[in-house]
C-alpha cells in the first residue's frame, strides 16, 4: 500500500515527464519526523548525478522541528539500481534532459520519492498548456 504524502504541482507546466522512477532516500530521525508532520518543500526539488554516479536529491526545504538542528539543506542520498543510474547518467548528459522530483511518498513503512526522467518545455508548451487547461474548466461550467 503506498499513500501519497506530497506531490510537486509545478511539473505538468514546466517539464515533460519521459520515464518515472521510484526511488528509496536516506534520512535521518529529525527529517523522518518532520516529514510526518508534513515540514517540507518540494517544489524546487531535483536529482543532480557526479561523475561518481552516486544520485543526490538537492533543493528541498526540510523545516526541523527542534530549533537546534543545524544543517536542513543538505543532500539526501538517493538510492537506486546501477543499471537504472548509469541508464539516467547517460540520458542527463544529453542536452535538455533532466532529473526532478515528482513525489514523496510512504510504502509500507520506508519513505520513498518518485522521481522522473524529463525534458523542459519551451514557451509555446506551456502556453498551449494554459490553454488546454482553461478551455477544460469553462467546458465543466458549461456542461452544469
Amino acid at each position: 500500500m503506498k499513500k501519497i504524502i506530497l506531490y510537486n504541482k509545478k511539473i505538468k507546466k514546466y517539464f515533460t515527464v519521459i520515464k518515472k522512477y521510484k526511488a528509496g532516500i536516506i534520512l535521518t530521525g529529525w527529517e523522518v519526523q518532520a516529514i510526518k508532520y508534513k515540514n517540507i518543500n518540494i517544489n524546487n526539488g531535483y536529482i543532480e548525478i557526479k561523475k561518481n554516479k552516486i544520485p543526490y536529491l538537492i533543493g528541498i526545504k526540510i523545516k526541523p522541528i527542534q530549533k537546534h538542528i543545524i544543517n536542513k539543506n543538505r543532500k539526501i542520498k538517493i538510492l537506486l539500481n546501477k543499471r537504472e543510474i548509469n541508464f539516467i547518467y547517460n540520458k542527463i548528459q544529453l542536452k535538455g534532459y533532466t532529473l526532478i522530483l515528482i513525489s514523496l511518498i510512504i510504502e509500507k513503512s520506508w519513505y520513498k520519492i518518485i522521481i522522473g526522467l524529463s525534458k523542459g518545455k519551451k514557451k509555446y508548451d506551456k502556453k498551449k498548456y494554459i490553454k488546454e487547461k482553461e478551455f477544460k474548466k469553462i467546458n465543466k461550467n458549461i456542461d452544469l
